[in-house]
This record gives C-alpha cells, structure tokens and sequence, in this order.
C-alpha cells in the first residue's frame, strides 16, 4: 500500500498543477492559487511517505517542509530555506483558505507569483530528494 499511496499524491499533484496552469490560462487565477498550493502539499505528503512512512496531518507548507526535512535528514536545509523564503511560504500558505473562503482576488501577477514560487520549492526538496538518494547508495 506504501507504493500505491505515495504514486496516488504524486499522480494527484501532478493532475492539480495540470488543472492550476489550465486555469491560469483561462485568467481564473483564484482558481490556480488553490490549485497549485494543493498540488505542492500533495507532493510534500508523498515525499514524507515515501521517504520516512510518516504522514502529517497538516495543511502548512512550512510544516510539510520540515516533515520533509526530516525524512531526508535535510532539518538544516529545509530550516534555511523556510528562514529565506518565510513571505512567499506563507502567501501560499494563506491561499489554501484565502481562494476558497475569503474575498482575496489573486490577480495575474499575484497567480504568476505563487505558480512559479510553488515550483522553486518543488525544484529544491527534488534536489535533496537526489542528495539522499545518492547518501543511501553510497
């Protein structure tokens, strides 16, 4: 069940990022906020799985990270890079409330924003994904 679990968030994420650019496109860009934070939580989640068999209850990305830190024994990488990117983590963190229950407009810019940021911090728990892996062949 581990395997089917962790290939279901990944296939999840990846079908919220598709729908998150399809809805950027359309210029629903509330639409896409929601999405792509849904997207970069699923991936987290299947990360933590994957690597730990842990599974965090929790909608924080900033806490996903450091579930992640842990499960890749990256507690210092994933501390500094919360510590450098603390405004863009919680921008993304509000819009899992805010696109949904609140009257936040996310504008064009502000959607370009948080799809890209969404993607920076995909790109750097990928990279210490590698770097564990590489640790574990060793």
């Amino acid at each position: 069940m581990h395997y089917e679990e962790v290939e279901t968030l990944l296939r999840r994420s990846e079908d919220y990022l598709e729908l998150a650019n399809e809805a950027f496109e359309r210029e629903k860009y509330d639409t896409a906020v929601f999405l792509v934070e849904q997207a970069l939580q699923l991936y987290l989640k299947a990360v933590i799985i994957k690597y730990s068999d842990v599974r965090l209850r929790t909608h924080s990305i900033r806490e996903l990270l450091k579930g992640v830190g842990d499960a890749l024994e990256a507690e210092d990488e994933i501390a500094e890079f919360i510590r450098q990117n603390r405004g863009p983590l919680r921008e993304l963190e509000d819009a899992y409330t805010k696109a949904r229950y609140e009257p936040r407009i996310y504008y064009r810019e502000d959607a370009q924003d948080l799809m890209e940021f969404a993607l920076k911090v995909r790109d750097f728990v990928e990279g210490l994904v590698d770097a564990f892996e590489r640790r574990i062949e060793e």
